[in-house]
């Protein structure tokens, strides 16, 4: 029971950093910090949430290369058979699909009311629970033509994105 709850916890886990990475950029682009600053005084209900900040990192230009440039890191780190590139491929697919529904949902301004700021954040959510049904089946797919040796390459716990997953063990 507890080898399954932890490989499901870890298919989770996956599961969340592509979908994760689907809506995610880099830090280090420069934008406006908008009205308040980084820390305070945002577009949205808490201090910095859905500033214009936030805003371009989730829905800049640059965040449209993010998944593609994930997807080729992963690609990469667990050196794919040709058996397992198909998976991938449909993988790869879904991925994209599910970025380009979490772009559309991307508002082109801050909305003016608090009110206009709550319906924009429950269709990014809308669209962010629909990537996450869109990736998932090709990524359980794709996991399942996974050799042990990869499976546990892509669940360790190595490097400095290993130590925020780490919170999956005190569930």
């Amino acid at each position: 029971m507890s080898l399954k709850h932890n490989s499901a916890s870890r298919l989770f886990a996956v599961c969340a950093l592509a979908t994760l990475s689907l809506t995610a950029v880099a830090q280090a682009q420069p934008t406006d910090r908008g009205r308040g600053g980084r820390d305070g005084g945002g577009y949205m209900m808490g201090p910095g949430m859905m500033d214009r900040q936030q805003l371009g990192r989730m829905c800049g230009p640059r965040a449209a290369g993010f998944t593609e440039w994930r997807l080729d890191r992963l690609e990469r780190t667990v050196k794919l058979t040709e058996v397992q590139r198909a998976k991938f491929d449909e993988f790869r697919a879904a991925s994209n699909k599910a970025a380009e529904t979490v772009r559309a949902a991307c508002p082109t301004d801050v909305p003016a009311t608090i009110v206009d700021r709550m319906e924009t954040m429950e269709k990014r959510l809308d669209a962010t629970s629909q990537a996450i049904k869109t990736v998932r089946p090709a990524l359980e797919a794709f996991y399942a033509t996974l050799s042990d040796e990869q499976k546990a390459q892509l669940n360790s716990d190595r490097g400095r994105h290993g130590r925020f997953w780490r919170w999956r063990d005190r569930w």
